[in-house]
C-alpha cells in the first residue's frame, strides 16, 4: 500500500513572515543598488555585494514558497522605484552603517519567523536566512571595527561581589536618588539611539529628495520626532558618564536629487519607525529605573503619531500594499441570501 506524506499548507504565521521579508528585501534591494553605484571602498563593495545576493535568493524562494500554494507575490519594490542616473546621496560610511543596522533587523526578524513557523521547509529556509543574517552582521561590524568606525558600549567596573536588591529605591529614578544604569539598561538605551540615529539621518536624505510636498512635510516631523529621543535619550547615558554614538548625518551629501521614489521613502521610514516602536517595549519591559518608563511610553506615544500620518499618506497614495487576511466569513455567508 503506497502511503501519502501529509504536506500541510503555509499556516498564516508561515505567510506572515515571508510576506513581510518579501517586502522588506524588495525595498533594502533597491536602496544596496542606489549606494553600490557610489562607493568607492572595495571592502565595502565587497559586503554589499554578499547583502545584495543574499535578497535575489530569498526573494526566489519566497516567491516559490507562494506560489507553490496559490498566494500571489507581492508587487513590493523593484527598478520602477530607481532612477539610475542621480549624484550621490550617502558616503561609503553611511552605507556601511546603514547595513550593519538592517542586518540587526534581519537577524531579529529570523529568528522570530524560525519561533513562528510549523512546516519544516519553512524552518530550514529561516534557519538559513538567520545564519546568512548573522554572518552579514558580523562582516559589517568587523569592518566598522577595522576602519575605526564602529561605536562600542562602554566598559564598566566589575563588581567585588554578587549583589541583590535590598531597597526600592533600586527602583527609583526621581531626583536625588537616581542609581547609576545597569548594563541591561544602558545595552537597550544604546541600541534604540543607534537605530533613531539611522532613521534620523534616512529622513533628513529622504527630506532633501522627496518631490511631494505632503511627504516633505512628513519627513519633517519625523526628524523632529528622532531628534527629540536622541537628545532624550543621550542626557539619560550622560548623566552617568557614558559615552553616546554620534550622528551621520555629516555622512549625507547636499544633493537635491535622491535615486528613491517618495513610495520607497516612505516605506523605508514607516519600517523604521513600526520596529523602534517594538524595541521601545523591549527597553522599557527590562528597565526598572522608574524615571525610564515615562521616556520609553513618550518615545512609543511619538512613533505611533507619526505612524498615523505616514499611514494616511500610503493609503491616498495607493501605496501601502495589503497582506493576505483571514476569510470573512460574514461577507461569505452574505453572498448566499
Amino acid at each position: 500500500m503506497n502511503v501519502v506524506a501529509h504536506r500541510p499548507k503555509l499556516t498564516s504565521a508561515e505567510v506572515a513572515a515571508l510576506w513581510t521579508q518579501y517586502m522588506n528585501d524588495s525595498a533594502g534591494l533597491c536602496v544596496a543598488r542606489a549606494m553600490q553605484r557610489h562607493l568607492e571602498d572595495p571592502d565595502t563593495k565587497a559586503v554589499f555585494d554578499y547583502s545584495t545576493n543574499l535578497g535575489t535568493r530569498h526573494m526566489d524562494k519566497i516567491a516559490s514558497f507562494l506560489k507553490s500554494e496559490g498566494y500571489p507575490v507581492p508587487t513590493g519594490f523593484s527598478d520602477r522605484d530607481l532612477a539610475v542616473e542621480t549624484p550621490r546621496l550617502f558616503t561609503d560610511v553611511f552605507c556601511l552603517n546603514y547595513l550593519n543596522i538592517m542586518s540587526l533587523h534581519g537577524c531579529h526578524g529570523y529568528s522570530g519567523a524560525v519561533t513562528t513557523s510549523s512546516r519544516s521547509d519553512a524552518r530550514s529556509y529561516f534557519t538559513e536566512c538567520a545564519t546568512t543574517a548573522l554572518e552579514l552582521c558580523n562582516r559589517t561590524k568587523d569592518l566598522l571595527l577595522e576602519k575605526g568606525l564602529y561605536f562600542r558600549p562602554p566598559t564598566l567596573v566589575p563588581p567585588s561581589r554578587v549583589d541583590f536588591v535590598t531597597r526600592e529605591s533600586f527602583l527609583s529614578g526621581w531626583f536625588h536618588d537616581t542609581r547609576p544604569l545597569s548594563c541591561i539598561e544602558i545595552t537597550d538605551i544604546l541600541f534604540n539611539l543607534k537605530k533613531s540615529i539611522l532613521a534620523k539621518g534616512l529622513a533628513v536624505a529622504f527630506r532633501q529628495t522627496a518631490s511631494s510636498d505632503r511627504v516633505r512635510s512628513f519627513l519633517d516631523e519625523a526628524v523632529r520626532t528622532k531628534e527629540k529621543h536622541i537628545s532624550m535619550f543621550n542626557k539619560i547615558m550622560e548623566a552617568d558618564g557614558l559615552p553616546t554614538p554620534t550622528c551621520l548625518t555629516a555622512e549625507i551629501t547636499d544633493s537635491a536629487k535622491g535615486p528613491f521614489s517618495d513610495k520607497l521613502m516612505m516605506f523605508l521610514i514607516g519600517f523604521l519607525f513600526s520596529s523602534a516602536m517594538v524595541y521601545y517595549g523591549s527597553g522599557l519591559a527590562s528597565s526598572p529605573r522608574k524615571d525610564l518608563a515615562p521616556k520609553y511610553m513618550m518615545a512609543i506615544a511619538d512613533d505611533l503619531k507619526v505612524g498615523g500620518e505616514w499611514m494616511s499618506i500610503m493609503i491616498d497614495n495607493g501605496w501601502l500594499e495589503q497582506p493576505p487576511l483571514a476569510e470573512n466569513r460574514h461577507a461569505v455567508a452574505g453572498e448566499k441570501h
